[in-house]
């Protein structure tokens, strides 16, 4: 005991020993912060893998529906220019005397 108390020596040894723990402590805490930081990014990287596939599966369902909806789309206007064919058929059938053909004696007789 009468070493550290009259050495003056001894209390630079001891100065040394804690700002070694204080080194080792803040190393410690970084280290902590760079664990934590890992698994934020493991965590990060998880969402972004499943948002791509989420976004991959959006793309297909989209790229489907745009095609079925191009299909209903062709067909309606198929069907659209039937029905305006048929019906500009029948008005001029109806002007003209339905079984006979069409001449310029019955063109537009009601």
């Amino acid at each position: 005991m009468e070493f550290y108390s009259s050495n003056p020596g001894a209390d630079k040894l001891r100065q040394v020993q804690g700002e070694i723990e204080q080194v080792k402590d803040v190393m410690v805490h970084n280290i902590e912060k760079v664990l934590e930081r890992g698994e934020r990014i493991e965590i990060l990287v998880d969402k972004t893998d499943n948002l791509n596939q989420a976004s991959f599966a959006f793309k297909k369902r989209s790229t489907a529906l745009r095609r079925q909806m191009w299909w209903k789309n062709t067909k309606l206007m198929v069907i659209l220019g039937a029905v305006i064919f048929f019906l500009i058929y029948f008005l001029i059938s109806a002007s003209c005397g339905f079984p006979g053909p069409c001449t310029s004696e019955n063109w537009g007789s009601f």
